[in-house]
């Protein structure tokens, strides 16, 4: 038969009709043993089939900048540092505005009144060209809130004490360190004088005005000397 067949196709006609048979049995065994799984293959054969690791490949572009991130938890706060050197002393600063004026600071100014409660005190006196009686005048330095009537012009004698004038040790002692109560004017009179009345400036009523007052004094010698202290409390 073989040799009817060689007579008839020839060798490269068996060989076809092999082929062709071998083709067909062959798709049937691969259709039955289709591989779809690394499982399937022995991890031995599979290690040879694996290929060795390729050379790096050149670095991409760079990729746009991700979102900002949350702000994380505030720190502990670190241990204080040594303190540093001295620096030099830095030029002068120009010269600032001129600031405002600024409120009157009466009564303790020119042209304010004695706060109640408050004390001055003075010298009066002088000398007289012959004995009699003579006016001196004391003036206030800062004026009273209102003038004084004759019961609150106290007359303070030498050796003599008044409760609304002293502490009540008297003269001399409350002539060198005059004092009144509010409201009062004290004069205080030396052992060479003797105080006769106070009046107010006009001379025509007693009492203190607002700026001072007059005293009346007596001196006994010629050429004598009359003096003495005074204070006033505002009311």
């Amino acid at each position: 038969m073989s040799s009817m067949l060689r007579t008839r196709f020839g060798v490269p006609g068996v060989i076809a009709t092999v082929a062709l048979v071998f083709a067909m049995t062959g798709g049937a065994f691969a259709a039955k043993y289709l591989i779809t799984s690394t499982n399937q293959i022995k991890p031995s054969v599979l290690k040879k089939l694996k290929g060795a690791v390729g050379p790096a490949g050149a670095a991409g572009a760079q990729g746009p900048a991700g979102p900002n991130g949350t702000a994380g938890a505030q720190g502990e706060k670190g241990p204080q540092g040594e303190q540093g050197v001295k620096g030099e002393k830095g030029p002068q600063g120009e010269k600032g505005p001129q600031g405002e004026k600024g409120p009157e600071g009466s009564p303790w100014t020119a042209g304010g009144t004695l706060p109640p409660g408050e004390t001055e005190t003075g010298a009066w006196g002088g000398r007289v060209v012959g004995a009699g009686s003579t006016w001196w005048t004391i003036s206030f330095p800062l004026p009273l809130p209102a003038a004084l009537d004759e019961a609150h012009a106290v007359i303070v004698p030498n050796g003599e004490t008044k409760s609304e004038c002293d502490d009540g040790v008297g003269a001399p002692a409350g002539l060198h360190n005059p004092e009144a109560d509010p409201g009062y004017l004290c004069v205080f009179a030396s052992p060479s004088g003797v105080i006769q009345n106070i009046g107010k400036l006009d001379a025509e009523s007693f009492g203190a005005d607002k700026t001072g007052a007059l005293i009346l004094a007596f001196v006994e010698e010629t050429g004598g000397i009359g003096l003495g202290s005074w204070a006033v409390t505002a009311p």
